[in-house]
Parts: C-alpha cells; structure tokens; sequence
C-alpha cells in the first residue's frame, strides 16, 4: 500500500483548532500532518493538500482546497466567488465531535484522491513502460489515451493525438477510411459488434508508407454492462526479424507476472514479476511441466473450469503480503496460425479491488451520519423482498427545521447523527437508511407482530426525547414514527413507501412525537 503525506496548513493566532484536528486518526495508508500559520504570507512556502481558515480572508480568494470558518452571519457578507470556492464552511462556534468527524472525512477524501492519481499516474507509465503501441478510443473512433510507442510511429505528440480520429493519425482521408483498406475499420467493429477480444495481423497505411502491425483489441465495458469503447495492442513487425528477442524485451518490460509455456506444456520462459509473485526462481520451474506447477501453486480447479478472468490469492514474500491476481491466458501462433504454446499473464489486482470495495462502500453510505443511503436502500429492498413479510418503519424529526433556523446546520447535523445512532442502537439487526433531510427508514424482513414493532419504536421515541432535553438547542425536538407492512409481492417497493409515510403523515397530524401504523382507511 502506498504511504502519503496529507498536509493542513491552519491560518490561525490560535493553536486551539490544531490542537483539536490532531487527535483526529489518518486513513490507513496516511500520515497527516497539521500546521499553524499567522498569516496568509506563510502559505507561500507551506506545501498544503488543504487550507482551514479561522476567520474568512479579507479580500483574497486561494487556489486549492480551503475550509472558511465563521459565524453563522458571516455568511451573509462573505463574496459569493470565496463561498464559490470554498471545498467546505465550518460555523462557529465550533462543535468538536461535528469538526473531527468532518475533517476525518475530509481526510479520507483527499486520500481517494492521492490514491485514484496514483493509480491514474502507474496506468500512465505502465502504457509508456509497453515496447508496443497502446491506445484506448470511444464509439466515435476518437483516441482516449495512447503510449509513448504510438505516438513515436505516427510521428505526433501526445496532446494532439488524443481526441483526435484514426484519419488525422494516421494521415488518410476520409474517403479511404470508408473504403476499410488498410485502416483497421474491420477489426474495430467486429469487436464493437460481437464485444469479444480480436487478434489479427493488420496492415496499415501511414505517412511513412505501409506498416504491418499484429494487434489486439478487446471491448472496454461500463459499470452498466454497456460497451464504451476498445482498448487495442499493436506490435510494429515490419523491421522486426528476431522473434526471440521480441519476446524477452516484452517478457522484461512488462510489470505483470507472466509465464510462456510450449505445445507440448512444458515452461518456456518467465518474468522477474512472475519469480516475485509466486517466491520462484526460474531455474526452478523453466522445463517442468506447467499443469504440475500450476496444481501445486494455484490448486486443483483446471483451465477449461473457468469463465472470464480467474483470480487468485498469493502471499508474497518480498512485501510479506497477501496479493490479488487475475490471470489472462492467450495462445500464442505461429506464422502459419498454428498453436504454438500459450502465454499466461498475472496481472496484480489488489489494490484495485480494494479501491473499488471503498468506492462502493462510500456511494452506498450517507456521508452525515453513516447508515446507509437512498441508493442502498432501494437495492436492499430489491434483493429482500421474495415472498416475506416486509416492514417498513418511516421516522421524520418534529420541527426540524427551526433547529437549523435558530441555532445552525451544525446543531441540526449533530441531531442527525444522534438520531441515526439511537436508531442502531435500538434497531442493531435491521438496516437503516437516511432518505432525506431528516427522514430515515428501517426496512425489516421476514415476519413480524406489527405491536411489537410499534413498542419497539416507541422506545426508540424515548431514548430520542432523553437526548433531545440534554440540549438546548434541541428541546423543542421530537420524532415520529410511521409503520406499514406488506406480505410477500403484493405491493411494490414505492407503495409499501408512501404506505409508511402515510402513517407518519398521520402521526403527525394526532400530534406528533408518536408512532402510528398505517391502516388501509388512511387512504
């Protein structure tokens, strides 16, 4: 895992929020470092991921990342271009809790978005890395991303090859372009067509006369399932006479593991990264057969098992870590097409996996208060509702609004998250949701006695009104509760919904702080 530095700069005479923000715990893979300023002059030299300002500046709007604390009426002088600006407002005065939570969150952001350029910066040089070309189009042709190699033999740089159509590359007109000869055109739409990867030998017409190139295309797909695009390989083979030396500049190049084993199944060749990943030498298994390895190493399930990618867990001891794989397979041909042996590729995963379980974790998380949000619900309420008993329980805080009207969004949050809290606390095995402002839902499978659900709210009621009189800025706080049920299919998801809001509806009409289920009279 890479280690980074998540540098705050604070413009304050005061230590008192440094002092507060340094207790806060950095994401794993972190260190965070705060500082305190005098002065805005300071940050001219300061090297900051984020700026937290203890009083608005006076005239200056900053570049970069910057938090504005004030006074919940200096929001109402601040120029609209600094609030514009802003990546976030504290109010004063500040609440210490509300603040460490925020600034955590704020951390782990600015993490993602070290990580997601680092990740950006290793694709980047892994394409310039590849002794072949390497480009990625859209469904309009257009060039997203090329290597260092493409660019070399179409003789343009890189900024004006991106975006730009295979005629401007490759200076041909549009008018043989259409006609298909010596442009790729077939290939790309088969793979747009049948979305399977493609390999071919390819001649193509260039500014410097033709080129033979053998490539490889493959789809690119959406989160949807829907194709976007292609990514495609081309080795220049034009010039090229030794085959052999072809593959060891890849084998040596590459920054994945790979294996080379011939017709007969005996191991031909392997990488330094292959060696690193599986604690191998390649003296050691060069000539062994590669089914026996393969056995011992990654278990008994067989190639003609798996669908799509396999992936593998190893432990490497370089790093002493557990390491995801995703192994590619491809044969290898010779000039006649025939099977010459087959090529395998381990390609290390792991903290692409684990970025996107984070990536999923956050986008099914309310970033407030921590229970889930509208997304997850509706997914959880989908995947549950098979022929069960569901109940839904909608709560909806009284008089939510006048908290933030009189004493500011920092006292209404904090009621948010207490009341998110005590909803776990009360309800630990069912799933939570924030839907709205200040509306929450707890969605329950499976059969339940709608009274007991309605004493177990009333008890969540309680516990609120305990923490609602410890504030003052809460004292005219309550909640109310609505609860329908429905058997099996026989309602949708929305239905079953708008049932429970029409019981807290009713709740709220009978006088609020109190729990109601729905009755079919309701409507």
């Amino acid at each position: 895992m890479n280690r980074y530095i998540l540098n705050t700069v604070i413009i304050s005479e005061s230590k008192v929020l440094e002092e507060l923000l340094s207790k806060v715990p950095s994401p794993e893979g972190a260190d965070s470092v705060i500082v305190t300023a005098a002065s805005a002059d300071e940050l001219k030299s300061a090297k900051a991921d984020l700026i937290i300002m203890d009083s608005p500046p006076s005239d200056e709007i900053y570049d970069g990342r910057f938090i504005i604390c004030t006074e919940n009426d200096g929001l109402e002088q601040m120029e609209p271009g600094l609030l514009n600006n802003a990546f976030d407002i504290w109010t004063k005065p500040l609440n210490e809790r509300l603040t460490a939570l925020r600034f955590k969150r704020i951390l782990e952001y600015i993490w993602l978005e070290k990580e997601y350029n680092f990740t950006e910066n290793c694709m980047d040089t892994l394409l310039d890395c590849i002794p072949d070309m390497v480009w990625i189009k859209n469904l309009e042709g257009l060039h997203v991303k090329v290597n260092d190699v493409f660019c070399d033999i179409v003789g343009k740089e890189k900024q004006d090859v991106t975006g730009k159509d295979h005629c401007y590359i490759w200076d041909v007109s549009r008018e043989e372009f259409e006609r298909g000869q010596f442009v790729c055109k077939e290939t790309d739409e088969y793979v747009l067509t049948h979305h399977k990867k493609c390999q071919s030998s390819e001649a193509v017409k260039s500014q410097h006369g033709m080129r033979q190139f053998n490539t490889y295309k493959a789809p690119l797909f959406g989160e949807d399932g829907s194709i976007w695009g292609t990514v495609g390989i081309g080795h220049d083979i034009t010039d090229l006479q030794n085959k052999g030396a072809e593959m060891e500049i890849i084998l040596r190049s590459m920054p994945f593991g790979i294996l080379v084993w011939n017709k007969d199944g005996n191991v031909i060749n392997a990488n330094g990264k292959f060696e690193e990943y599986f604690n191998v030498s390649g003296k050691d298994i060069i000539g062994k057969n590669y089914e026996a390895w393969s056995y011992r190493a990654l278990g008994d399930k067989g190639r003609d098992e798996w669908e799509g990618y396999p992936e593998v867990k190893i432990h490497c001891d370089k790093d002493d870590m557990e390491r995801l794989l995703e192994l590619h397979e491809e044969p290898i041909y010779d000039v006649f097409q025939n099977e010459i042996g087959r090529i395998c590729i381990y390609r290390d995963i792991t903290m692409e996996r684990a970025m996107e379980q984070q990536i999923l974790r956050n986008s099914n998380t309310d970033f407030l208060t921590g229970v889930n949000n509208r997304r997850s619900l509706y997914r959880f309420l989908s995947k549950n509702r098979s022929g069960e008993m569901f109940s839904l329980l909608y709560l909806d805080l009284d008089r939510f609004k006048s908290v933030n009207d009189n004493f500011g969004h920092q006292a209404g949050d904090e009621a948010l998250i207490m009341t998110a809290r005590l909803m776990q606390e009360c309800f630990p095995e069912e799933f939570i949701a924030r839907i709205g402002g200040d509306e929450f839902l707890i969605a329950i499978c499976g059969k339940r006695d709608i009274g007991e659900l309605a004493v177990k709210s009333e008890r969540l009621l309680d516990r609120m009104r305990e923490e609602f009189t410890k504030s003052p800025c809460w004292k005219d706080l309550s909640a109310s509760i609505g609860i329908a049920q429905a058997e099996g299919n026989k309602l949708d998801i929305d239905e079953l919904i708008r049932n429970s809001d029409s019981a807290l509806y009713a709740a709220k009409e009978g006088g609020r702080a109190r729990v109601c289920v729905y009755q079919r009279e309701q409507e």
